[in-house]
């Protein structure tokens, strides 16, 4: 939207500027002359507009082109005046610049940096204080105008002499008085309120509004010779303070732009500088018109890709804050991924260094990568939100990749955050399984630890006591055997029934860690064992259990307890009158199914100690558990891998 309109300025500017040579030439410029100021407003403001080609910044760009339009106008209609003596083009230059300038003045602080005025009060009075300074130049009478001897001799023709008057003077500086403070309370404001990046953004534009302002007063005080110039350097530190806040802060996300137009251009002058520089040292001795061409193209070709190199890392780092453009970084990231050996070396230095380049090389102020287990890694002191992408590996979801700044990503920006979370997922992954086999090796240790102290327990308070008080009164039955032959075998009776009772708690002890019965009859015949021993008078237990060979001894007792559990909660909780217990082959699985045609589960179960055990035990062979249940009854439902160990 504001292209044309910068196009249009730099050309009136740069043909405005001939035309005045032409009239200097000729005798025909007078003074004071501003045709200085015209120029570097248009070409500043105009240059300003033509960079500026993000869909955030159309608004702002408009403005930016229509300053630097009339700017140009003003100096090419000036000119052409003074080079045919016509009244009306002389009128045209004599007020056009006035837009523009006030403008500058007290429009762009109440729009920048975005395009948006915060306040619609400010920006109507300021909108309303460009309108009418500008209609006051165009119906001010020469002779009445700051510089009169600027316009000697032509006559306005839309003069009204009232304009010209101390009252509308006074009326017209108080106003733009007002405009100017009004314009720079909110860009102070809004300076202010923001935060981390847009901060540092308006903290440039408003040195670069400040120097401006400061330059137009000292352009009032000087002499008329000195003004002119002046004035002209007036016209540049905005537009410059808004260079800096795009190429160091990213304002507009212009990046790009702007570091391939620095490489290129910069590269052009070089090769023509380096072409000129070995034409002009080796001309007298190779000849001007053969030796000497030959020589500086090949000086050109072999120095035109190190030089390309060389000011890409340079323009790279001015533009990106890095020594690569983004989807570079990104490249190499994906490599330095692909490089990683360690689960330790992608959580401590792979990980941080993707949410740091992320964030440098597209000039965010926070980036963190957070994984469903909850873990996050960040960069930057930036808020909290932002863009965030997915990270999406083997159609699962591990985890969010989160991007903040305070001005929006462009499609090219989305594209690059696109590629690193495919990246970055498959060390997600990693970390996560890393992370989870950890966590599995933990759980193991823990539970053969409190295994063994359950041993421990059992053994030291049951069956030790047990065994230590048999074999006292089996040394009492010894020694009253010779003196005493019937009170010997008395006691030995008695100790008969406790024996069995030891045997029967060491058998308990060894059922507990592996069923005997899975041993002597193996899974199938164990699991119709059970289901008949779990058989009552008002349930019955059906089972149908295949032989499946080679099952690992873990897989073995998963199945066995899990079958156990469900099936008693069923007979004990459920009030089913039936439970249909199957064990069978599932391809790569051993599937075990419990149902039975109870009242089913409440409508917000408690998971008990029971469930809690057979999820646990399906988990830890890398299997699951699924529990279903309506009106008509309960499914209990689990799949274990048969290579599990």
């Amino acid at each position: 939207m504001g292209v044309v309109p910068g196009i249009l300025a730099i050309l009136a500017g740069l043909f405005g500027a001939g035309v005045h040579a032409v009239n200097a030439a000729a005798g025909r410029a007078m003074g004071p002359s501003f045709w200085l100021m015209e120029l570097a407003a248009a070409v500043a403001y105009g240059l300003a507009a033509l960079l500026l080609r993000s869909p955030g910044a159309r608004r702002i760009q408009f403005v930016l082109g229509a300053i630097a339009l009339t700017q140009g106008l003003a100096l090419l209609g000036s000119e052409l005046g003074a080079l045919t003596g016509d009244d009306w083009t002389t009128w045209l230059g004599a007020w056009l610049w006035a837009p523009g300038y006030v403008a500058i003045a007290v429009l762009l602080p109440v729009l920048l940096p975005d395009g948006r005025a915060r306040s619609r009060l400010a920006f109507l009075v300021n909108v309303a204080a460009v309108a009418a300074i500008t209609l006051v130049w165009a119906l001010t009478p020469y002779d009445s105008q700051d510089f009169p001897e600027a316009l000697r001799g032509a006559t306005n023709p839309l003069a009204v002499a009232a304009v010209g008057g101390p009252i509308a003077g006074a009326v017209t500086g108080l106003l733009l008085l007002v405009a100017v403070l009004v314009g720079l309370v909110s860009l102070v404001t809004r300076w202010r309120a923001a935060a981390d990046l847009e901060r540092q953004q308006l903290k440039w534009v408003l040195v670069g509004y400040a120097c401006t302002l400061v330059l137009f007063g000292i352009a009032r005080l000087l002499p008329a010779a000195a003004t002119g110039p002046v004035a002209a350097l007036a016209m540049l530190p905005l537009p410059i303070a808004i260079g800096i806040a795009v190429l160091r802060h990213g304002l507009w996300d212009v990046d790009v732009v702007i570091s391939r137009a620095l490489v290129y251009g910069g590269l052009s002058s070089l090769v023509v500088a380096l072409y000129a520089g070995t034409v002009w040292l080796v001309g007298d001795g190779l000849g001007t018109t053969t030796g000497t061409p030959i020589l500086a193209t090949t000086v050109v070709a072999l120095a035109a890709l190190p030089l390309r190199s060389w000011l890409q890392r340079h323009v790279n780092r001015l533009v990106h804050g890095d020594v690569e453009e983004p989807y570079a970084v990104l490249t190499r990231l994906g490599r330095r991924l692909a490089a990683a050996t360690t689960p330790d070396d992608l959580t401590e230095r792979v990980l941080p260094s993707v949410v740091e380049r992320v964030a440098r090389s597209l000039r965010a102020a926070r980036a963190s990568l957070e994984l469903r287990d909850g873990s996050v890694t960040s960069y930057g002191d930036g808020p909290s939100g932002g863009t965030t992408v997915e990270l999406m590996y083997a159609g699962e979801s591990l985890g969010e990749l989160t991007v903040a700044r305070s001005s929006e990503f462009d499609r090219h920006e989305l594209r690059a955050l696109d590629e690193l979370a495919v990246q970055a997922a498959v060390a997600a992954h990693t970390v996560l399984l890393a992370r989870e086999a950890q966590r599995a090796r933990e759980a193991v240790v823990v539970a053969r630890e409190e295994e063994r102290r359950r041993l421990r327990r059992d053994l030291h308070d049951g069956v030790g006591p047990s065994l230590a008080a048999l074999a006292l009164h089996l040394e009492t039955a010894r020694d009253l055997a010779a003196d005493d032959p019937d009170a010997a075998r008395q006691l030995l009776d008695r100790l008969v029934p406790r024996l069995n009772a030891a045997v029967a708690d060491v058998r308990a002890l060894v059922h507990e860690l592996r069923p005997p019965m899975l041993d002597e009859l193996g899974l199938a015949a164990a699991v119709r064992a059970l289901g008949n021993r779990l058989s009552t008078g008002t349930t019955k237990v059906r089972v149908t259990a295949d032989e499946i060979p080679g099952l690992p001894a873990a897989v073995e007792v998963a199945a066995y307890h899990i079958a156990g559990e469900a099936t008693g909660n069923a007979v004990r909780h459920a009030g089913a009158g039936a439970v249909a217990v199957r064990v069978c082959d599932a391809d790569e699985c051993v599937r075990i199914e419990v149902a039975d045609d109870g009242r089913g589960l409440p409508d917000r179960p408690r998971m008990g100690v029971g469930t809690a055990s057979m999820r646990e035990r399906a988990e830890e062979l890398g299997g699951q558990l699924q529990i279903e249940s309506g009106p008509f009854g309960t499914t209990v439902t689990a799949l274990l891998p048969k290579e599990a160990v």
